[in-house]
């Protein structure tokens, strides 16, 4: 008796809601906009994680925009089944029906901040500006990431400091000010999407990238990167974060997990705990946290049996 072929099932995306969670910790605050004449402009939130944290459930919103940007630190969001990175100086749009999930195994430590905006129905709703540019912000280009000027990223953190800060009527109507233009020059922006590469970098910089690499086992800081590049500590902490868009740590442990995970890929016979000192962390408990950070799963994942 012959079996019939398996028939692949597509999983059932959630259910769309509109429901945000308000509910705020030590480390999460979210600040209700609602009354405060930002009509299309829902909730704006802000975490400072000291540690990851457990991801939030699968969500999908049928008329919420989702604008997420970090501060510190760099996120991965998966968005509609594929991996989004997002960097300081650079927006995640998550638009109204994608399935997206906030840390694909874990919530990053860092700094985030988002903002959700509701696309309104009817055409007199959308006649105003704010409105309009909400309706763009809601169908995004496909890279769903693109960069901000650092007077958007300013803007973004006066506004949060504005919301939640002792209200009244001066308080709510810089905020108005502020969070109108933030949210128009999103929309402005939006259609120079983030492509792979910074502009010119500084020439200390790319000598700085390569000594980097080629000694990725050494625990180097940011002092002894600067006096690699020949330039001033204020000077390189600059022209290093215009060229990666990261600072120097952040760059720097990055890269030793990219060149972990080569490395646990291509050889067999090597062990995590190998890897972790080789590349000069401090023990295989700390690599291992450092390593799901910035490559969102475990150090034995990429191990032929999990070993």
């Amino acid at each position: 008796m012959s079996v019939p072929p398996a028939v692949f099932v597509p999983p059932v995306p959630p259910a769309c809601s509109d429901a945000v969670d308000l509910a705020a910790t030590g480390e999460r605050t979210m600040v209700d906009l609602a009354g405060r004449g930002l009509e299309p402009l829902v909730v704006l939130g802000r975490y400072r994680y000291l540690r990851a944290q457990e991801p939030l459930p699968v969500q999908r919103h049928c008329s919420l925009v989702v604008l997420a940007l970090p501060g510190r630190g760099s996120f991965a969001f998966e968005v509609d089944g594929r991996v989004r990175e997002v960097s300081p100086g650079q927006v995640l749009c998550v638009p109204p029906g994608s399935v997206y999930l906030t840390g694909t195994t874990a919530q990053a430590r860092g700094e985030l901040t988002w903002l959700i905006a509701r696309r309104r129905g009817t055409r007199e709703e959308r006649a105003a500006a704010l409105d309009r540019a909400v309706s763009l912000l809601a169908d995004p280009p496909v890279s769903l990431v693109w960069d901000v000027s650092p007077e958007t990223a300013g803007d973004l953190r006066r506004a949060f400091d504005l919301a939640a800060g002792k209200r009244d009527w001066l308080a709510d109507a810089r905020l108005q000010h502020v969070l109108a233009a933030l949210v128009c020059d999103l929309a402005a922006t939006m259609g120079a999407a983030h492509t792979p590469g910074p502009g010119p970098v500084h020439r200390s910089i790319t000598r700085t990238l390569a000594w980097i690499d080629a000694h990725l086992a050494e625990a180097a800081d940011a002092a002894e990167l600067a006096a690699v590049s020949g330039l001033s500590t204020s000077h390189f902490y600059e022209a290093f974060r215009q060229a990666t868009g990261t600072s120097p740590k952040d760059y720097l442990l990055r890269r030793k997990t990219d060149r972990a995970r080569a490395w646990l890929e291509d050889d067999p016979s090597v062990t995590v705990t190998e890897v972790a000192y080789a590349l000069g962390f401090s023990s295989s408990q700390y690599f291992a946290t450092v390593f799901r950070r910035y490559q969102h799963c475990a150090p034995s994942s990429c191990r032929p049996g999990g070993r």
